[in-house]
């Protein structure tokens, strides 16, 4: 089941998710952030930290409806953060707006954490493990099962809330009831999937899909018909969304022993008090372990914007204090036992001389060179390396390496070509400078990038392209003070708001042209004297040819009238 989702067209290549992701269960393909499901947590960093709201979650709000349609007892479990997620000012009036949906009723969570509550307390009792970790939250077991199997034994063997008040529903109300749990958890969709008890739960829905759900049906829960809870006051137990409140419950439970209390809440902080307690730094510790710092009432889907983590911290709190004198009764039996085991992925760690090839590969030949600047979101050069020999990342995901090499391939393009290129600002000021220009114009870089254009060469071609906004192309301009000629081109970056100029030197072509257009009038010229002199030879052969034709013509006709006069 894929619970968290991905909008390719919004992954835009920031690789945030990478960098907040607790456990590194993101890879990078084609520039794209995909989840690696074995790998992930669950806790949602990467859901409430996308910049490009690029992720998305699963939903069975459309399988609820149909259970609902169907005419199916269907019961609404509702995590306690419920309180300080939804605005409202008569807790009945939510219950109310829940069963308008179609639902038979709605019940507490909180009541399943009574039961486990007192699970822990027995454990303590029994005084048998080093250390006892909450298993309340899913997205914690699923750090110590894949990451650090070596503390699945210090995990209590007990299910969470939510697993214990589907069995406590199902248990009152026939198992042919369909229990929906509704909180501010998204890993609670893998925990209600997990084949160890995958038929307790039927499905799961978000906070956001159920505020969505009373929008669309034009619920408004402070108009909503009151309903009561379908369980008991579950008392101090609705302190359980936030920091401490599993303490805080098992404190009502009284007599702890000379166990040792401790609260820890956020990835990072579960991360080194893991590390700790694998380095054997704890002993007969309990303690209360949540992935979302603060507690549940700030869940990655827990409608964080109807108010601020404090503000929602008070009210739960307050609405705990309204009720929480003594223990709640536990008049069922439920089994509450649950073996978490190690489900960890051997990776495939590269050898030094494959990491080091891999490094050498984004210009990093040395540990010196390694910049450990973490913008590929990984913590080390070396991390990164590992994670792209594993399929997790691409070299490009290197920021300095790329920028570098872009930086180098622009100045390699503007040393290496053979045409004047010249970039000014708005303002006329040269911003580059290449060595094509340096050798036309007799100015070294250095120089030129203190002056204006103006002072180099005629400027007036750059500020007309700044006052249209338009390239100027294959204009011919001479410098004869430099003693060149060029076809010119200007191109104006609007989103820069600069123009470059590129200034192909034509100079040995246009001398070119003007010898050869010399040397064709030069033969156009002899070319033509030489026809005029035959012309002139041309009219005197023809005027001897006409005086010698004339006199032979007489000659002949008095030859032909002499031998005429013979004959006869």
């Amino acid at each position: 089941m894929s619970i968290i989702g991905l909008k390719a067209a919004n992954c835009k290549n920031c690789y945030k998710c990478v960098k907040v992701c607790p456990v590194k269960s993101i890879k990078v393909i084609s520039a794209q952030a995909q989840i690696i499901e074995r790998d992930c947590v669950l806790c949602g960093t990467c859901l409430e930290q996308c910049p490009q709201n690029a992720k998305t979650v699963a939903s069975d709000v459309a399988l609820v409806k149909e259970l609902i349609r169907r005419g199916e007892r269907v019961i609404l479990s509702v995590a306690p953060s419920y309180y300080g997620s939804f605005e409202f000012d008569d807790v009945k009036k939510f219950a109310g707006a829940v069963q308008s949906l179609g639902f038979y009723g709605a019940a507490e969570t909180s009541m399943g954490a009574a039961y486990v509550t007192a699970e822990y307390h027995r454990l303590m009792q029994e005084n048998q493990m080093k250390n006892i970790i909450t298993t309340c939250c899913p997205s914690v077991n699923r750090l110590a099962e894949l990451y650090y199997p070596d503390l699945v034994n210090e995990l209590a063997p007990v299910v969470s809330p939510m697993i214990a008040h589907a069995r406590l529903l199902k248990q009152v109300y026939g198992r042919g009831t369909r229990v929906i749990f509704a909180g501010p958890c998204i890993a609670k969709m893998d925990e209600a999937a997990d084949i160890r008890h995958s038929n307790e739960i039927d499905a799961v829905i978000t906070f956001e899909d159920l505020a969505d759900w009373f929008t669309e049906r034009g619920i408004t829960i402070a108009d909503a018909a009151p309903a009561s809870f379908l369980n008991s006051s579950s008392k101090v137990l609705r302190m359980y969304p936030v920091a401490d409140g599993i303490l805080a419950s098992l404190r009502a439970k009284g007599d702890l022993g000379d166990w040792r209390l401790l609260s820890v809440s956020g990835p990072m902080e579960c991360i080194d008090l893991f590390k700790a307690m694998k380095r054997g730094e704890l002993e007969h510790c309990f303690v209360e372990v949540n992935m979302c710092r603060g507690g549940c009432i700030n869940g990655p889907v827990s409608l964080k914007e109807s108010a601020s983590r404090f503000s929602v911290s008070l009210k739960v709190r307050n609405y705990a204090k309204e009720d929480c004198a003594g223990y709640p009764e536990l008049p069922e039996q439920i089994p509450l036992g649950m073996q978490f085991v190690d489900r960890s992925a051997k990776e495939d760690i590269p050898d030094e001389q494959t990491i080091r090839a891999i490094l050498s590969k984004i210009g990093k030949e040395s540990p010196e060179e390694e910049l450990n600047c973490g913008s590929c979101g990984y913590p080390t050069c070396r991390d990164k390396a590992i994670a792209v020999y594993q399929n997790k990342a691409e070299l490009t995901m290197c920021m300095p390496y790329m920028r570098e090499r872009a930086e180098s391939l622009s100045n390699y393009v503007l040393t290496e070509t053979p045409n004047i290129t010249i970039i000014v600002d708005k303002d006329l000021n040269i911003i580059e400078f290449n060595a094509a220009a340096e050798t036309a114009f007799r100015i070294s870089r250095r120089e030129a990038l203190q002056k204006c254009i103006y002072e180099i060469i005629d400027s007036s071609d750059f500020q007309e392209v700044f006052e249209s906004r338009r390239s100027q192309s294959d204009k011919k301009v001479t410098y004869r003070e430099y003693g060149i000629t060029t076809m010119q081109t200007i191109v104006y970056i609007a989103k820069e708001n600069i123009a470059m100029g590129i200034f192909k030197d034509i100079t040995r072509e246009e001398a070119e042209l003007e010898n050869r257009t010399r040397l064709r009038n030069e033969t156009m010229e002899m070319a033509q004297k030489v026809i005029d002199k035959q012309m002139i030879a041309a009219q005197q052969i023809a005027s001897l040819l006409g005086e010698t034709t004339a006199e032979t013509k007489v000659t002949l006709t008095k030859l032909k009238n002499m031998f005429d006069g013979d004959e006869q």
